[in-house]
């Protein structure tokens, strides 16, 4: 099954800017690690926000790099007199060639993360090979730390079961109405409902106006509560080498307060050295929901298919104390 992904168009861009918290971050990020002079990279550079921030930091020139929407960012580096000194590639990051960035960046801008640790895990390993083919030997990627936690919630609307069953039971009906087999479109129906439900909420009124669910800091504690202490799932640190990791096959969990576990909280932090850019929380939700009690553990498996389902198998494995 196709990976799950975001497309990144205009509103998303917009979304994106109008989380000013968010740019003023990545902005201290930015003039803490371009230094006067420097050559930079901006991978998935979206509207060029962040090529125009590393001019401002001192950056001599930056080679802009984005799959989509390269005219909107070229257009806005014009209006604002900075396309001289930024040359937009249009490709997919995976395709760039050496020859296409020539000599060797001083700093990568690597935000690429859609904020989901399902889909992210793959975009650390497209950033650290970035920085391996073309950065220098003392290249500063922006993120240069990216760490996860994860907490057991009791959360209402993360009622999988019932949505699924629904799911479930609508294409057997098709199936024995058309007579045909429509396994594929159930696994594709469950992945695209599963990946939706990891914000409760995807946007304000507007698609373009961030709701404050959408890659925001936390979401609302309205109606739901948290089971467990955040446990540390892992950590990708790219100019230490890092990033070429894969996640831990199992995530133990001791809970704290007696509930319904309905699914995991995923915390994402994106870091420069000691300094956090941003914070953001999605879900994956259980597909069937575990009565717990205090001091008992569970085990969440991290596996194929909750990479491609965000499903998250859960289980029991005695208690703690």
């Amino acid at each position: 099954m196709k990976k799950q992904d975001v497309l990144f168009n205009a509103s998303m861009h917009l979304r994106l800017l109008l989380r000013v918290e968010r740019t003023l971050g990545i902005r201290k990020a930015i003039q803490a690690a371009v230094k006067p002079g420097a050559y930079v990279l901006d991978a998935g550079c979206g509207s060029g926000i962040l090529s125009f921030l590393a001019l401002e930091a001192g950056a001599a020139s930056v080679v802009a790099v984005d799959r989509d929407n390269v005219d909107l960012a070229r257009a806005l580096a014009r209006e604002n007199g900075l396309d001289r000194n930024i040359r937009f590639i249009e490709t997919d990051l995976n395709a760039l060639e050496p020859a296409e960035i020539g000599e060797k960046v001083d700093t990568l801008l690597a935000f690429v993360y859609t904020n989901h640790v399902a889909v992210d895990e793959a975009r650390s390993r497209t950033v650290a090979t970035l920085r391996r083919r073309f950065g220098a030997k003392a290249c500063r990627t922006v993120p240069n730390r990216v760490r996860y936690w994860a907490i057991a919630c009791d959360w209402p609307q993360q009622d999988a079961f019932t949505e699924l069953s629904d799911l479930r039971r609508s294409l057997q009906e098709l199936e024995n109405r058309y007579a045909l087999k429509f396994g594929p479109l159930l696994e594709a129906m469950t992945a695209e409902i599963l990946f939706d439900r990891s914000r409760p909420t995807l946007y304000g009124d507007y698609k373009w106006l961030p709701g404050g669910s959408n890659g925001g800091y936390r979401h609302s504690r309205q109606g739901g509560r948290l089971l467990s202490d955040r446990v540390a799932v892992a950590e990708f640190a790219y100019d230490s080498g890092g990033g070429d990791e894969r996640l831990p096959e199992q995530v133990t969990l001791e809970l704290r307060s007696a509930g319904t576990l309905t699914a995991l909280l995923w915390v994402q932090e994106l870091w420069f050295d000691d300094f956090l850019i941003w914070s953001s929380e999605v879900f994956s939700p259980l597909a069937t929901p575990l009565a717990v009690r205090p001091g008992e553990r569970v085990e969440a498996t991290l596996d194929e298919r909750w990479r491609a389902t965000n499903i998250i198998p859960v289980k029991p494995v005695g208690d703690a104390r």
